[in-house]
């Protein structure tokens, strides 16, 4: 057997292997997605979905979301100085405002 031959094979093994494993990933989550379906409590499922309506979102004043937009951005920067000077600045802001 040549060469194109034995990477033609060990190619369609390849796709077969790869194919059989996705199949039997869809078939395990079908399993699954059933399993939940006929094994969930009706009663229970009703009465979390009461509570989820019921919970009223807190009202938050503006002030508020402003220092968790800072803080948000303060924390995605990755130079540790800059963070600091950041924040206290951020800090002495804050204390000037109260």
């Amino acid at each position: 057997m040549d060469n194109a031959g034995i990477i033609t094979q060990s190619l369609m093994i390849t796709l077969i292997g790869m194919v059989i494993l996705f199949i039997s990933l869809f078939i395990l989550w079908g399993v699954m997605e059933l399993l939940v379906r006929f094994l969930k409590d009706p009663a229970k499922a009703a009465e979390e979905a009461e509570q989820i309506e019921q919970l009223e979102v807190a009202s938050v004043s503006e002030d508020e979301l402003k220092m968790r937009a800072a803080a948000a951005a303060v924390a995605s920067i990755q130079d540790y100085d800059l963070k600091m000077k950041i924040a206290a600045a951020a800090a002495s802001v804050a204390s000037v405002k109260k």
